[in-house]
């Protein structure tokens, strides 16, 4: 494919990260939107932690994934304090992005990008290290797959930062953030809201008239999903609950096994492809409110309860949805079953919720917000053509 239009990107780079899924997700939907709007546009996609190679990005997820699920009290100090000190938020950017910065210039050596996105905090770090060493003019975007921008999402150097809810510069604490900030749509792939409730459940063979609750924990089946399946699966009015475990091969076995005891009230999967579909044949969405599996929830859009809220993010992220009413919490397992058993015997309820997804998402297209950002590539354009810097930051890796 060609070309067609020299005011539209030829050539993109996406840094993202394999942290869980949604990272990747935010890229996947980018990419899609992308590949629709600008004909042509060769899209390259890089992890973030495998700029440092392959086995320090395995060991890198294996120690996220066990701090989150060992040692939860840790990351939440460390979330808290990069939330609440410039000092401490400053030294982290400037060595992270050093870090990876480096190895990002190396691999990008000898390209040309006419764009560079990262769905990836550490990432962003790199973008802002390429800038303040590289000196280029490439037009550098952030989109935040979140409901939380915590200062590691938030440069100077970036030109464009697209996020999810309005007061975000409150939480980035960079100064002129408002300036670069765009409220953009979530970005997930198309699917998510096309199908009907009727339609997706006669597709995935889930019975008609099911109260059904989609229990995840993302791709990586994080949170207390366990716990949670159990005591749903006993509640009274009775509830189906449908768990996706992801690649949680522990967490799926012992579901199964819960499963064979409580038939009709429990189905199983791994990791899935058919989330939208599962998304629109549920009546309810339980997360552990991070990442982009809310979004999805809310374009569907389906009510979300949040938890058992993951360290730091997750937590940040459900107490932005509760403000907007776009999702209840459960700290534990009993709240859990007191907000499904509202939600499921409270049909006002359960439409009021649906209502605030409806309007949250209403007028939110990713193709609008991969159209703001083509309005800033052709504006700088001819300046950024006659910019020798240009040639210090590449295209594609």
């Amino acid at each position: 494919m060609t070309r067609l239009d020299d005011n539209l990107p030829g050539s993109v780079v996406i840094i993202s990260a394999e942290m869980g899924e949604g990272h990747n997700a935010a890229a996947a939907a980018l990419t899609e939107a992308i590949e629709e709007c600008w004909p042509g546009c060769s899209v390259e996609r890089l992890d973030t932690m495998e700029l440092r190679g392959v086995r320090f990005a395995k060991a890198a997820r294996w120690a996220y994934g066990f701090q989150l699920s060992v040692l939860p009290w840790s990351y939440e100090m460390f979330y808290d304090r990069l939330s609440r000190s410039d000092r401490f938020a400053g030294f982290t950017k400037t060595t992270v992005g050093a870090f990876f910065g480096r190895r990002l210039a190396k691999v990008l050596d000898g390209r040309n990008p006419d764009l560079v996105i990262s769905t990836y905090p550490f990432g962003s770090a790199a973008l802002q290290w390429l800038r303040d060493h590289k000196g280029s003019s490439t037009v550098m975007v952030t989109y935040v797959p979140a409901f939380h921008v915590h200062p590691l999402w938030a440069y100077p150097g970036v030109d464009l930062h697209f996020v999810m809810y309005d007061s975000a510069g409150e939480h980035a604490r960079m100064p002129g953030f408002e300036k670069t900030m765009r409220v953009g749509a979530p970005p997930v792939r198309r699917g998510f809201g096309d199908y009907s409730r009727a339609q997706a459940r006669e597709r995935l063979g889930i019975p008609a008239d099911d109260f059904i609750v989609l229990l995840t924990g993302g791709a990586w089946g994080l949170g207390d999903i366990a716990p949670g399946a159990e005591a749903l699966v006993k509640l009274e009015p009775p509830v189906h609950v449908v768990a996706v475990c992801g690649k949680n091969a522990n967490l799926e076995a012992d579901l199964r096994t819960l499963a064979a005891s409580h038939r009709g009230r429990l189905t199983v999967y791994g990791y899935v492809s058919t989330m939208a579909e599962l998304m629109a044949a549920a009546n309810v969405v339980v997360t552990n409110g991070a990442g982009v599996t809310v979004l999805e929830a809310l374009r569907t859009p389906r009510p979300v309860v949040a938890f058992a809220p993951l360290a730091g993010h997750g937590t940040a992220c459900t107490a932005e949805m509760v403000r907007r009413d776009l999702a209840v919490q459960a700290r534990d397992v009993p709240e859990l079953v007191e907000q499904i058993r509202r939600l499921s015997t409270d049909p006002d309820w359960l439409r009021q919720m649906e209502r605030a997804g409806e309007s949250w998402v209403c007028g939110r297209d990713l193709r609008r917000s991969v159209a703001e950002i083509q309005a800033l590539y052709a504006a700088r354009r001819p300046r950024a053509a006659a910019s020798p810097a240009d040639s210090n930051v590449p295209a594609r890796g």
